[in-house]
């Protein structure tokens, strides 16, 4: 009796192994990938507001990417400011973000702010057919009262992705 229960019981296995394998299918996937070169930005001009004669007020200083700098009443501007030039190399007419993060310009004074940065590339900036943007960049100098007159130096960011 054991016997014909083992049977029994080896059986049902089967049967069930078998009438899973005859429920089953396979189907093939699909996959892709495009494979997109490395952004690089270059800066080829630095910005710079020039020459600045502040009150003891403080104030904005703006430029624009057309490197024309404006300011508050009593603000005297000389030298040749320049607004900051950037070229981009990446895959060819492929639209990329560009992106900005504040900086500070530190000198014998108090550090000034860096912010509020414009670029002339346009609403969607798009790579040449060779795989280029070059593009200008404007942004505001926030002059602090009493600011101490003197060379000023620092850096900002810009980020330019896919």
């Amino acid at each position: 009796m054991r016997n014909v229960n083992k049977i029994i019981a080896f059986g049902a296995i089967s049967l069930s192994f078998a009438s899973s394998a005859a429920f089953s299918a396979d189907a093939t996937g699909n996959a892709s990938a495009q494979i997109q070169t490395a952004v690089s930005v270059v800066e080829n001009t630095a910005m710079n507001f020039g020459s600045t004669a502040v009150d003891a007020s403080g104030g904005t200083v703006s430029m624009t990417s057309a490197g024309v700098v404006s300011g508050p009443g009593g603000y005297t501007f000389s030298g040749s400011p320049a607004a900051g030039a950037f070229t981009v190399t990446a895959d060819a007419s492929t639209a990329v973000t560009i992106s900005f993060t504040d900086g500070t310009l530190t000198g014998p004074g108090t550090a000034m702010a860096l912010n509020n940065f414009t670029h002339n590339a346009g609403g969607t900036p798009t790579t040449g057919v060779g795989g280029s943007l070059a593009f200008a960049v404007g942004g505001d100098m926030v002059v602090n009262a009493t600011q101490t007159s003197g060379a000023y130096t620092g850096t900002y960011t810009v980020t330019v992705n896919y």
